[in-house]
């Protein structure tokens, strides 16, 4: 088979399936993937100079020395008089062959570990050792180890996988709950309209406090009696004339022309202290636009 016809997935299939990550890589996977690419054959440790050579002829390449040191295969051990039960070690561990919860105890699942090591430097206490795969050390023949290796790696490639389905299922279920929620709140109704008696008694309760602490600021006496007293009539059904209600509107509409007024001069205020000419300039357009607002609030109050 020619080299240029060789996939991802022929690759993948002589790789150990450990999902170390020590060819610099995320996983095997991706690793047979940059090998398509061009990526040097010769950096697994874990497969040793065997899935090197192996990887040469699949290829069609000379042979090469490893680029790092052979390893026997491993097995994590969790120290349970040392751990925490932080679950660190559960979220790196790439084929989830870790047991626990928090702050309980943790297992390894010896069948399952393919001795990656990635649970190793997560672990805030110290508490998880590498030692040699008691499986790997029962198999004698090389016969036994070839099937040892083969059954390891084809565990490990479908725990990977489902690992990754684990993950993304997930994250799919997390963001349709944030979806869920933020479309639960543009969905809440905030409509004046909604208000209960309850509601209005505890507003005019709200507006006479500020009313009695704002006793000397006079523009904002205005709207405040306004709004207490509209809400007053609602409550008492009492019946309010075009007239009346006419003249409510302007002496809300002349304090809120007040109030921009006051928030105008203070922006104006800070840019000339912190800001530069542009704004100083757009903070003074938008006083003078607050101003003639003002003016106009006042003579539809008062046209005379």
């Amino acid at each position: 088979m020619q080299a240029s016809h060789i996939t991802a997935d022929q690759i993948d299939a002589l790789l150990p399936q450990t999902q170390c990550g020590k060819c610099g890589h995320p996983g095997c996977l991706p690793y047979a993937k940059a090998i398509v690419d061009g990526e040097a054959i010769n950096r697994c440790p874990p497969g040793g100079q065997r899935t090197a050579d192996a990887l040469a002829t699949l290829l069609d390449k000379a042979p090469l020395p490893l680029a790092q040191p052979a390893e026997s295969p491993l097995l994590a051990v969790i120290d349970e008089d040392i751990c925490i039960g932080c679950t660190k070690c559960i979220k790196a561990c790439p084929v989830d062959a870790i047991l626990g919860a928090p702050k309980q105890m943790h297992s390894i699942l010896r069948d399952e570990c393919t001795g990656c090591e990635l649970c190793v430097m997560p672990c805030p206490v110290d508490c998880i050792s590498m030692v040699p795969h008691p499986g790997w050390l029962a198999a004698h023949a090389e016969q036994e180890q070839h099937a040892w290796l083969a059954h390891r790696a084809t565990q490990g490639r479908q725990r990977h996988q489902a690992h990754i389905a684990r993950i993304a299922q997930w994250e799919a279920e997390a963001l349709e709950r944030r979806r869920t929620r933020r479309h639960q709140r543009i969905a809440t109704p905030t409509s004046p309209a909604a208000s209960t008696p309850t509601d209005d008694a505890a507003l005019r309760r709200r507006l006479k406090i500020k009313l009695a602490r704002m006793k000397r600021d006079d523009s904002l006496r205005p709207q405040l009696e306004a709004q207490l007293q509209a809400l007053g009539g609602q409550t008492a059904a009492r019946p309010v004339t075009p007239v009346v209600q006419q003249a409510r509107s302007q002496r809300i509409a002349l304090a809120a022309a007040e109030d921009t007024l006051r928030r105008a001069e203070r922006h104006l205020a800070h840019c000339q202290r912190q800001e530069g000419p542009m704004e100083v300039a757009a903070a003074q357009e938008q006083l003078e636009r607050a101003q003639h607002q003002l003016e106009r609030a006042r003579q539809a109050l008062d046209p005379t």
